[in-house]
């Protein structure tokens, strides 16, 4: 864990075409679209408001659905935009369930978020671009008939690849916000073990530089809210700092304020990390 003045240095951004697919437009990761937790989700319509923006969320989606969205997007081995804007993917779940860092989870499971994220309505207004998006994530999913050996090496037997749709309404986002593609760094994100690490660093990978107090951070992703007790706040902030080394990773630096004693968490954009306006799309 870096403590010390010079904590920041990390490798900066090369210049170049951008790699990989987008994956998420940055206002879900500046708002709490998604619980910062990878389990015991609450139940109840959460509101929120940040900087960039406010949502209202009516479904249970946290860590573990994001993940796998994001896995969807990156590893996607076909893509067709339909004519109602909707945007057409064919995976195959058991990369999927690799890149997302869940590979002991059977399909059956991979298909239960994905029907979550069919089921949840997320209300998005996003101060950036002044628009207001309401949204399902998924309409629909279904087999393919293209089929794949199945992995390991077994000697018999197939598995068939999903057609995974996302919504028009969703893919709005895409068209309208700034896009992150982050393939390159996603096997790292999505091996955090902490919901909260894993929010924080989605959300510092939206800007070039970043350097805010945790606790700051940790309220934009929606860690804690005004009833959340210190000791549990406390346990929140250790689990993140328990992830340093790993964060380090992806550029992101966590040290203490010698004045105040503050915790800081600090971001420099690295390579493999680009942005995509929507005119680029």
């Amino acid at each position: 864990m870096t403590t010390g003045g010079d904590n920041n240095k990390t490798q900066r951004s090369v210049s170049g075409p951008p790699v990989g697919p987008p994956i998420a437009p940055a206002i879900i990761s500046r708002t709490p679209v998604f619980q910062p937790r990878f389990k015991n989700l609450k139940s109840e319509t959460i509101e929120a408001e940040t900087p960039w923006g406010k949502v209202r969320i009516s479904g249970k989606i946290g860590g573990v659905h994001r993940k796998i969205l994001d896995s969807i997007f990156a590893c996607a081995i076909k893509t067709k935009a339909t004519e109602e804007g909707a945007r057409m993917l064919i995976v195959d779940l058991y990369q999927v369930a690799k890149t997302a860092g869940v590979t002991r989870a059977r399909p059956d499971w991979i298909l239960a978020k994905i029907r979550d994220m069919m089921a949840v309505w997320v209300e998005i207004e996003d101060y950036g671009t002044h628009l207001h998006h309401v949204a399902h994530i998924i309409s629909e999913y279904r087999e393919s008939p293209h089929r794949v050996p199945l992995p390991g090496g077994a000697l018999q037997g197939d598995r068939p690849y999903y057609v995974v749709i996302i919504s028009s309404a969703w893919m709005r986002i895409y068209d309208s916000s700034l896009i992150v593609r982050y393939r390159n760094i996603l096997s790292e994100i999505n091996h955090l073990s902490d919901g909260a690490t894993h929010a924080v660093a989605l959300h510092l990978v939206t800007h070039e530089d970043h350097t805010v107090g945790l606790d700051r951070a940790l309220d934009h992703v929606g860690a804690w809210d005004g009833w959340t007790s210190e000791r549990h706040r406390r346990r929140i902030r250790e689990q993140v700092l328990r992830e340093a080394e790993r964060l380090q990773q992806i550029g992101i630096n966590l040290y203490r304020q010698a004045e105040s004693g503050e915790w800081m968490i600090a971001y420099h954009h690295v390579p493999g990390v680009h942005f995509q306006n929507p005119s680029e799309s």
